[in-house]
């Protein structure tokens, strides 16, 4: 019979998440980061109560500004900005 070689993450995922954590972050802790922020964010977008509060509603934008009124000589008063 031949023995079988289990390499050590499947081993330290056969003993628990922890274990496995920790040897993931002993060898790519950018990666386990990286994802642990991925996986933070979703839920944390969910219940965030600021992406209800500031939404800005289409409706509410002004679509039409004033045209600002030019200096005409004769037609309109002096200028204020001189």
């Amino acid at each position: 019979m031949t023995t079988r070689v289990v390499g050590p993450f499947k081993q330290a995922w056969r003993k628990g998440v922890i274990p496995w954590l920790k040897l993931s972050w002993d060898r790519e802790p950018v990666l386990v980061a990286a994802v642990g922020f991925g996986v933070a964010g979703l839920p944390l977008w969910v219940i965030s109560p600021w992406k209800h509060q500031n939404a800005i509603d289409v409706a509410d934008m002004p679509t039409r500004y004033p045209v600002p009124i030019r200096y005409v000589e004769g037609k309109t008063g002096p200028p204020t900005s001189l």
